[in-house]
């Protein structure tokens, strides 16, 4: 990739910033002229002004409910009612970029950049497992990559209940693949024998 040689060489000096150098990466990917190596995630989205309202009173009437309260409080966090009136156009995704060893994580609302962070893995980022919580008192198994400090981005949560098997083997598998694509070790210690012998099983 010589062509990007002096791209890579600002990107490697750089912090985690909406910067320039960033800019360029992003242009690069929109015009399909840089490849990914690995996505943990992709959006490309449409949201209706229907689709919107449909929202809003679902969770006005579901208010005394939390799920209502939480659904409101995501409307207005994610600008979503903003522009209540017109369709929104949501495109972003969170990628492995194994040139600069970094994390590209970036959102366009209606093609206007409103979030873009790049953040460089080094010897001592890792992939290791978590529980995140979710309802009252459950929790689900999640992987995480940790970069610098105590930063991580969310590999795979593991959610399922009547799949739990196959959903716990399909998340870990994108752990495997990450590890072997970014040359990162896996720290994960699951120590449950159920989880312990799905994986083995997928050896």
């Amino acid at each position: 990739m010589d062509e990007f040689a002096e791209l890579e060489k600002e990107l490697l000096e750089t912090k985690n910033s909406s910067d320039t150098s960033l800019q360029d990466v992003l242009n690069l990917l929109k015009n399909g002229k840089l490849e990914v190596d690995y996505i943990l995630e992709s959006v490309n989205e449409e949201l209706t002004s229907g689709q919107k309202w449909g929202w809003l009173v679902l969770g006005i009437v579901l208010t005394p409910l939390f799920i209502g309260f939480f659904l409101v409080w995501a409307l207005f966090a994610s600008g979503t009612l903003k522009n209540i009136n017109s369709t929104t156009r949501t495109i972003g995704g969170i990628y492995y970029l194994r040139f600069c060893h970094s994390i590209l994580e970036y959102e366009y609302k209606n093609e206007q950049l409103v979030e873009a962070k790049l953040t460089k893995l080094n010897d001592k980022s890792y992939v290791s497992h978590g529980w995140k919580d979710f309802g009252d008192n459950g929790q689900n198994l999640a992987f995480y990559i940790y970069c610098s400090g105590n930063y991580g981005v969310e590999l795979g949560e593991c959610n399922g209940v009547i799949r739990r098997k196959e959903i716990f083997q399909e998340v870990y598998q994108k752990v495997k693949d990450f590890c072997r694509i970014s040359g990162l070790k896996n720290y994960s210690k699951v120590t449950n024998k159920k989880y312990a012998k799905w994986i083995k099983e997928m050896s």
